[in-house]
């Protein structure tokens, strides 16, 4: 069993049990290619190197801003088509979905203040 394959199942039973991973990154099943890419294990991996990245806008309404990256992880607010928000960081989920975590440039009209950062799928963002 791989390295990575361990510190899912850890995860994952850890979780299942209800223990709290206390100091673990809330990405801590990162894919390989994401740790090759310069994040160790537990860590989020940078845009670009540094902790603010691009501008990116939102192509859909009602999109879901996450405690984490994947479905699984609880919803905080919604944004909306033409918001803008600014990428702070990338992981991917266990199915390989790349998620970016976002700061909102503008307060949503989904109830989330102006500088909130949160999850979303990358795959409505342009």
């Amino acid at each position: 069993m791989g390295r990575n394959a361990l510190r899912s199942l850890a995860v994952s039973t850890a979780l299942v049990a209800g223990v709290g991973l206390v100091g673990t990154s809330t990405a801590s099943a990162l894919t390989p290619d994401l740790e090759r890419s310069g994040a160790g294990a537990g860590q989020v991996a940078t845009i670009n190197g540094v902790n603010d990245g691009p501008y990116k806008t939102v192509t859909v309404n009602g999109l879901r801003v996450r405690t984490g990256p994947g479905t699984n992880r609880m919803i905080l607010g919604l944004v909306y088509r033409g918001q803008r928000v600014r990428a702070i960081t990338s992981a991917r989920d266990r199915r390989g979905q790349r998620w970016d975590k976002v700061r909102l440039v503008k307060a949503s009209p989904g109830g989330l203040p102006r500088g909130f950062t949160g999850w979303v799928t990358e795959m409505y963002l342009y």
